[in-house]
Formats: structure tokens, C-alpha cells, sequence
């Protein structure tokens, strides 16, 4: 329900690859409404009327996604493949970072109000039972990032991690790459615990709104445009560490675009432009399927 902005700082094919079904197999997003059913009656338990209510929900929201949104970013991916033939700028970048927030918000406003029916459907023990196992999974996903931080590491699992993205979509990294992204990531400041401190603050708003619907006198009407405003801009709950925090890494993260953008081989750009335009193809048949 929420994003991080520091995850940003990542190459240029990252940046494209940032909607979730770009990284998904036909297979896996023929059945994305029902791996999301699942993952999230691991966090809450539902009565039979709710567990209905929610696979109605995803189906109807997968296939509008279907029909609406792959073709979008079939487009997107195939006008970016052409830009990736010659280095770009800040400025590319950001365009392109902005389409991608485009197509996020697009989904978030596609699936707000089920989302926020369903919230509020919710008795009081499974309000409790979701925030409580919604905080352990959050802990679980920046695991990884805390321990690098506590061992003194972050910068260098934050270079792994971009020269991994790197050699996913350009086929190799040199030692030149190698260099310039331990240079750049020194430039970032980690957010995890901004980040952490900024998702339980969204929590206790949202799940603290979901139980004042039980105290007598709040308009129902009220409440759930408090829900769906949470829902649509969770970024209201964030602390300003993790906002000033983010906007800087936010600008690095442009630099760092153009830098290793600029430092690309023929051969590593082919290949970037290869991957792209074989992942709009696979967007295209995602369309045709079920």
C-alpha cells in the first residue's frame, strides 16, 4: 500500500521495470488474483462473505487491468526501448519515472474504493490480527536492509543490488560500472528506518480510523474518505526525515541514471534494447490470454 522513493535509485531499466507486472510470466499474472487473495488472508482472516467479496475484487481488478493498462505499458516499454539507443538526462529520466507513478496511480485509483469496502468490513480482532502481522511483514521485507545497516554495509548491498539490475537488463557490468556505482551510492542516505518509522505512522492512521468507525457518532461517510484518502496518498504519513531523506536520494538517483547511461557499451546497449522489446511482446500476449 505503500512505496518507497529511496528504492529509486536504481539504473534506468530499473526504472521502467518499476510497475510489478513487467516482472511477471504469463503464468504467474494469469493468477495474480489469486496469489494476492492469498497473500492477503495470510495477514487477516476472513469470514466466507469477505473471502468472496475479495476474489470478486481481484478478478474484476485484474481483468480491468487486462484490458485497460498492459497496452499502456506495452507502448511505454517500446518507446522506451527506442530512447535506450542513445544516453539520456535527468530530465529523460524523470519523464520516465513520472509515466511509471502515472501507471501506480492509476491502479491505486482503480482499486481504492474495493480496497476501502473491504477494510471496512473488517471486525475489530481482525483489524488487530492485519496490523499486527502487516507490521511483522514489513519488518520481514527490510530485513535484509537492516542488518546491512547494522553491519555497516548498506552501501555496499545498495551496489550489489544496482549492479545485479545492471547485468539483468544490459547482459554485463564492467569494471568501469562497477567503480562509478560504489562512487554514486555513497552519495545516499539510507531510509530504511525512515521508511519503517513512515509505514507504522500510516498504520496507526489507517487502522486507527478503522476503529473509530465503532465509537458512536462517527459518520460512516467520513470515515471511508478518510480510508480512501490514505489509501490514494499514503505519502501524508511519512515523517519529513524520510521525506527530506528521499527527495535528495530522489535527485542523486537521476544523476546516477545519466552516469551509468552514459557509461554503456554498444553490446550492453543492444541488449538493453532487446530485453525491452522482448518484454513488450510479453506484455502484448499477457492481453490475448484468458
Amino acid at each position: 500500500m505503500t512505496r518507497s522513493i529511496g528504492s529509486r535509485a536504481r539504473v534506468l531499466v530499473l526504472v521502467a521495470m518499476a510497475f510489478a507486472v513487467a516482472s511477471c510470466t504469463n503464468f504467474f499474472y494469469n493468477r495474480l488474483d489469486t496469489l494476492a487473495a492469498w497473500y492477503i488472508q495470510d495477514l487477516v482472516s476472513l469470514d466466507d462473505g469477505q473471502r468472496s467479496d475479495l476474489r470478486s475484487w481481484l478478478e474484476g481488478t485484474l481483468q480491468w487491468h487486462r484490458r485497460s493498462e498492459l497496452l499502456r505499458y506495452s507502448k511505454f516499454v517500446r518507446d522506451l526501448a527506442g530512447t535506450a539507443a542513445h544516453p539520456g538526462n535527468a530530465t529523460t529520466y524523470k519523464g520516465i519515472e513520472e509515466q511509471v507513478e502515472g501507471f501506480g496511480a492509476r491502479v491505486v485509483e482503480q482499486a481504492a474504493p474495493d480496497a476501502a469496502r473491504l477494510l471496512l468490513s473488517l471486525s475489530p480482532q481482525q483489524l488487530t490480527e492485519f496490523e499486527t502481522n502487516l507490521a511483522a511483514k514489513s519488518k520481514e521485507r527490510n530485513e535484509a536492509n537492516l542488518k546491512a545497516l547494522a553491519a555497516g554495509k548498506w552501501h555496499e548491498k545498495r551496489a550489489k543490488d544496482i549492479e545485479k539490475q545492471l547485468k539483468r537488463w544490459t547482459g554485463a557490468v564492467t569494471k568501469e560500472q562497477q567503480l562509478l556505482i560504489a562512487r554514486q551510492v555513497e552519495r545516499f542516505d539510507s531510509t530504511t528506518t525512515d521508511w519503517l518509522e513512515s509505514q507504522a505512522h500510516w498504520r496507526k492512521s489507517m487502522f486507527g480510523a478503522l476503529q473509530e468507525r465503532f465509537t458512536a457518532g462517527q459518520s460512516p461517510a467520513a470515515t471511508e474518505e478518510r480510508i480512501l484518502t490514505l489509501l490514494r496518498t499514503p505519502e501524508s504519513q511519512w515523517t519529513a526525515a524520510y521525506q527530506t531523506k528521499s527527495t535528495q536520494n530522489r535527485k542523486q538517483s537521476l544523476a546516477v541514471l545519466a552516469a551509468l547511461d552514459a557509461s554503456l557499451t554498444a553490446a550492453q546497449r543492444a541488449h538493453l534494447q532487446r530485453e525491452l522489446t522482448t518484454l513488450a511482446q510479453q506484455l502484448e500476449t499477457m492481453t490475448k490470454e484468458r
